[in-house]
Order: C-alpha cells, then structure tokens, then sequence
C-alpha cells in the first residue's frame, strides 16, 4: 500500500500539548490572590467587629479592603493580557515549527511485506516491521510507532474509510505478527492502589527514592523560609507581603511537582510468550521483546516491567490468577532484577 500525504496546520496544531490554563489560573495569579486575601480578611475582620460593637468602621480598614478587591481586579486584568500575549507567542512557535517540519506538503507512506518505508525529496527511511514496537490513533492522525521514531499519518491522507481501516489493520496485523494467539489475554483494569503501590515499589527499589529526596530537601527550605518570613512580620522586622507570597510560590511548587499524573483506568489485555509481550487497549497497541526491557521488579502485590529507568509497565498479580506462577518464571528467565544504579539507553521518538 502506498499513501501521499501532506501535513497541514491544523492537523499539526492536534499533535500538540494543550494551551496554558485561562486567566485567573495561573502561578501569578494564585500569588496575587493571596496577597489580595491578606488584605481582604484581617480589613474585614476589623470592619466586623466594629460593627457588632455598634461603632464606625475605621477608614484604614475600608481603604485596605477596597485596595484588595482593587488589586484583584487589577491583577486577572494583567494575567489575561499576559496570556493573550503567550498565546500570540505561542501561535507564533508553532508557526515557526510547522515551517521547519521538512517536505510537509509531500511524502510518499509504502507499506511492503518487508517494511515501512517514509520517502520525500530529503530521501528515505525504511523499517523493518521487526522494529514495529506500537500504534496508536488520535482523531486527526494514525501513529505507527517504531523503535526510534514515529509516523503520524493524517487521516485525511485517506481517500475513503475503507482504505484508512484497510491501512490500520495491515500496521495491527504486523505488529501483532508474533503475538500468541493461542494464549489467553490477561485482561484487567488497573485500580488507584495499584498505581500508589507501583510507586511505592518504585520508591523503595527502583531508585524514585532519589526524587523524594530531592523534593523533601526543597519543600523543607520552603517551609523554614515561610517560618522565617512569618516570624519577622509578627516582630516588624519583615513585610507582612511577603507571607502570602511565599505561600503562593511554597502552593505553586507543589502543585507543578508533586501532583498526581493522569492515569488510565480502562480495560487492558496483555498477551505474553517468551518471545515478549504485548498490551492492547482500546486507544492504542503495543510490543516489547523481552530483550528491550531493562529489568524488573515484584512485591507481593505486582510486578513492574522496566522499559528504562523512568517508565514501567505495571501487571497486577491479582490480575494473573492461575498464570502467576508461569509469568514468574517468565520473567524471572527473561529479565534480570531492575538496577536503577545501572546504565540503560532511554529511547526517544524522533519528531516529524
């Protein structure tokens, strides 16, 4: 099968990472609105209890509330320009990558028995369906994936539905060429606590301890430079401004760096033979050869397949039943124990 594409803007634009949030929702913007907050709360406190007292608010304590709300307003103004500004910037970037994506308006996609082949006016790049490892499909694109690198395919490069479902089902058919049909899937759904007890084996013995040592360390000298900073402004010896902001900055690190990934939840199948395993699911497809990982680990719980220091496949032994003890043995033959002190190559997808 032969394919000649061009890659338009628009289609480009979908393989993107989303915009930054709205105004409002920013790191600037949480800062402000607790300095805003600072204001606003001991003000009215004052204005309250004056009032329950049957006396005249103070002016000062007006004045504070009304600068507060002021600034507020002031400060989602300013966030909303600047947004608008990183997103003309933004715009820009990304014209400028889709201007560096080289032949875009012309290649030539073959599908032989031997390989996948990508050809332009720059040359050729051939694989081998050996090196087929994934296949994954977004509303714009079909994305057979290889060892070293990718290739998006627009659906609009298709001149029917027929010949796009024709083309997915050769890239499944080679890249399940050696996946054990005689065996039965292991299907299942990851939970929460299997996520929370993955990285709690990753932590322990996989070297993410490392990373917990490194956040700790931070999130302490935060924490005594809060201490400090409060304790000044009590005595006058610091501006009161400077505890919320600290605060803002202590809530923005924490939420950029220690909060929770999104993680699938949905229906998994895993074949697995000695050869290797595979993973299907209902947005995308994968392979691994034993020979590719580079470790693993178990608890009693799971095991977790090392594709490279950072990245792991978790399997669920509640998920194994009968076949647990044959995948121990499997893997234990297979795979050497993961060492996070060892050196391992990190494949990266090439870009477009």
């Amino acid at each position: 099968m032969k394919i000649t594409y061009g890659i338009s803007f628009p289609e480009f634009r979908t393989l993107q990472p989303p915009a930054r949030p709205h105004a409002g929702r920013t790191a600037f913007a949480l800062i402000m609105g607790l300095i805003c907050l600072a204001l606003i709360i001991p003000g009215a406190g004052v204005v309250m209890q004056q009032v329950a007292q049957g006396q005249q608010p103070p002016a000062a304590a007006l004045a504070t509330i009304g600068l507060g709300f002021v600034l507020g307003a002031f400060a989602y103004l300013l966030d909303r320009r600047s947004l608008r500004r990183w997103r003309a910037r933004r715009e820009q970037a990304l014209l400028a990558a889709y201007d560096r994506i080289h032949c875009r308006d012309s290649r030539t996609l073959e599908a032989t028995s031997e390989s996948l082949a990508l050809s332009c006016k720059c040359g050729l790049v051939a694989r081998p369906w050996t090196e087929l490892t994934g296949f994954t499909e977004t509303p714009s694109f079909l994305i057979p994936i290889t060892r070293s690198e990718s290739f998006p395919i627009p659906k609009s490069a298709f001149a029917s539905e027929g010949q796009l479902t024709e083309f997915r089902c050769l890239i499944l058919d080679k890249l399940h060429t050696d996946r054990p049909f005689n065996a039965c899937p292991i299907e299942f759904a990851h939970t929460r606590a299997d996520f929370w007890r993955a990285k709690w084996l990753h932590v322990r013995k996989g070297g993410g301890w490392r990373r917990v040592l490194k956040i700790g360390f931070v999130v302490a000298a935060f924490l005594y430079a809060i201490l400090v900073i409060f304790a000044g402004a009590r005595i006058g010896q610091a501006p009161a401004w400077l505890v919320p902001l600290a605060l803002g900055a202590f809530v923005f690190f924490l939420t950029r760096t220690v909060r929770p990934r999104q993680h699938y939840y949905g229906p998994l199948c895993i074949y697995f033979s000695e050869e290797g395993f595979h993973v299907v699911d209902p947005a995308s497809q994968s392979r691994r050869r034993w020979n590719e990982l580079a470790g693993y680990l178990e608890d009693r719980h799971m095991y977790l397949l090392y594709l490279n220091p950072r990245l792991y496949r978790i399997v669920p032994k509640r998920a194994l039943g009968h076949r647990l003890e044959d995948f121990g043995r499997l893997v234990q033959a297979a795979l050497p124990p993961f060492d996070y002190r060892r050196r391992f190559p990190v494949a990266n997808a090439a870009p477009i």
